[in-house]
């Protein structure tokens, strides 16, 4: 019986680069985003519009939808299964009822940078159509899109995880980007101890992933492409002081406000690392 945990968080914060990783352990699979989210919530229309809706009992419906999974993974023979999502931090409770040991990974990224990432992905694709930039013809207009409350692609899933942690924070585990980067030894395993599972010794040397077909899907080259080796490089600024500073100015890292057991694992670890040493 496959075993499914969740990769979910903020675009542009390292859920490939995070992926990539964990498919080197022989019992995960991970990819990059998949269908089911949406398979699954699709299914619950149509059982709750249908005019017998009443007729299907709780097992039912759950059994249907673990065969959505089951059928979605069925090529898959590895025993743990990460499907990745920006919107399974909308559905904790849902996840939590389907399968109650269930986990979410959440890559996160200060907000000024993932907007800078984004304009950095258009520069780099000059003569490709982007869909988070039609109808915006410059960065100003093309921020305010992104951050566009009812349809952005930057604020859906920001508003998605801010109720995801609300509701069930013991589900959920930010994953800082810089981090995952700079220290990828130490915040992998904080990813294991989260998870509850042995740890596998990675090759953060050897990481490379991608996925030319669901790029083309996505009309840009390159979208999701990993290099070999895992190490930080500060990416050059392209934004406009003035939306840095709007942006920052919104606070919107939550996860900072509280105790990051992210961070707090990552200096404990390498306290031992120096101890052992």
């Amino acid at each position: 019986m496959k075993q499914y945990y969740f990769i979910s968080g903020l675009p542009r914060s390292g859920s490939t680069l995070l992926s990539a990783i964990l498919r080197q352990n022989p019992e995960f699979y991970a990819d990059i985003s998949s269908p089911v989210e949406s398979l699954t919530g699709s299914a619950i229309d149509i059982i709750s519009d249908n005019e017998v809706n009443l007729t299907y009992s709780e097992d039912q419906r759950k059994n249907l939808i673990q065969g959505i999974f089951e059928g979605y993974y069925s090529h898959v023979d590895k025993p743990i299964i990460f499907d990745t999502c920006r919107g399974w931090t909308k559905r904790t409770s849902f996840l939590q009822s389907l399968f109650p040991y269930t986990k979410i990974l959440c890559p996160v990224r200060d907000i000024a940078s993932i907007l800078n990432s984004f304009e950095l992905i258009l520069s780099r694709n000059p003569f490709y159509k982007k869909e988070w930039a039609e109808n915006c013809d410059n960065v100003f207009e093309r921020c305010d899109s992104l951050m566009d409350p009812s349809i952005g692609l930057l604020s859906k899933p920001w508003i998605y995880l801010k109720q995801g942690y609300a509701l069930s924070p013991e589900m959920i585990h930010f994953i800082e980007y810089e981090n995952l980067c700079k220290y990828p030894e130490e915040t992998m395993r904080g990813v294991y101890e989260f998870l509850e599972k042995p740890y596998y010794s990675h090759d953060f040397e050897n990481v490379e992933y991608s996925n030319e077909n669901y790029d083309k899907a996505c009309n840009l080259k390159n979208l999701h492409t990993v290099k070999r080796k895992v190490e930080y490089n500060p990416p050059r600024n392209i934004l406009p002081p003035e939306i840095v500073k709007k942006v920052k100015g919104l606070n919107m890292e939550f996860w900072k406000e509280n105790s990051n057991p992210d961070i707090e694992i990552i200096e404990k670890l390498k306290k031992k690392f120096i101890e052992y040493k």
